[in-house]
């Protein structure tokens, strides 16, 4: 038997009453979990066999290797993300890149807890979703071995600058007298308060990385460099991603049209 606490980030049916739950765990990482009846009228293992479920698993191992649920006790479910769509699909992106960068009988205690306190965000709404986006892509690449040198100028060692170039592929600041000519299609040019949001996300303690502020302006620039540099450096784009943009440009036509009907 195995007992884990763990977070639901992936369901898949099988058959007409069974699931394949990948589960996300403090101490074996990431678990493929058969869960047998789930999909039953009043099956007791029902409610923990969704997405967004948080609960202390319970794990038998099959005959042929991998692992059957047995029995679960859930902690918090999230479930109110599943209301709204906009959420649903950022917390989605937050599960996907879960998929492609966590593997499984390696401890992964920093990334369930940076994955539950970004649900937690989501849920409340106490943190604007750009701001949640930001920090679990960021943050996530950090626990990842993927923290970027960012403590001033590596060449100069300047602390800070009117702007900096950040180079995305090399994780690597450059003050404006010694970034000389580079890829722009890789780097960002980077003011002085998106910078220190940035560091603030990849250089404090986990409890704090969500402590912040920046203001609204700022957001779309930082969600852009966050963005970015989760997928130059993982070399890989998101399906969940691109459709959770998908909707904050809709939203973003709608406002327009009423702001235009309003003059």
């Amino acid at each position: 038997m195995l007992t884990v606490k763990g977070l639901v980030i992936r369901e898949r049916q099988y058959g007409d009453n069974d699931k394949f739950l990948s589960i996300l765990t403090d101490s074996n990482g990431l678990l493929d979990v058969y869960a047998k009846g789930v999909k039953k009228q009043n099956a007791k293992n029902a409610s923990v066999s969704q997405t967004f479920c948080y609960a202390n698993f319970c794990f038998s191992e099959g005959k042929n290797g991998g692992y059957i649920l047995n029995s679960a006790e859930p902690i918090r479910l999230f479930y109110d993300i599943r209301l709204d769509v906009s959420r649903f699909s950022l917390a989605s992106y937050f599960c996907e890149m879960i998929l492609y960068t966590c593997v499984s009988e390696q401890p992964s205690g920093e990334v369930l807890r940076l994955m539950l306190n970004a649900l937690h965000f989501l849920s409340t709404g106490e943190k604007r979703e750009a701001l949640v986006k930001s920090v679990f892509e960021l943050r996530l690449l950090c626990e990842l071995g993927l923290t970027p040198n960012l403590i001033g100028c590596c060449k100069c060692y300047k602390y800070s600058d009117v702007q900096m170039q950040f180079d995305l592929s090399e994780g690597k600041l450059y003050c404006e007298n010694c970034c000389g000519k580079r890829d722009l299609s890789v780097c960002e040019i980077v003011d002085m308060t998106t910078l220190h949001a940035i560091r603030h996300i990849a250089l404090s303690e986990q409890d704090k990385i969500f402590s912040f502020r920046i203001p609204d302006e700022y957001l779309p620039v930082l969600s852009n460099i966050t963005e970015r540099y989760a997928e130059i450096q993982l070399g890989h784009s998101f399906q969940t991603l691109d459709f959770y943009k998908s909707l904050q440009n809709d939203n973003m036509g709608e406002n327009n049209e009423r702001r235009i009907q309003n003059t």
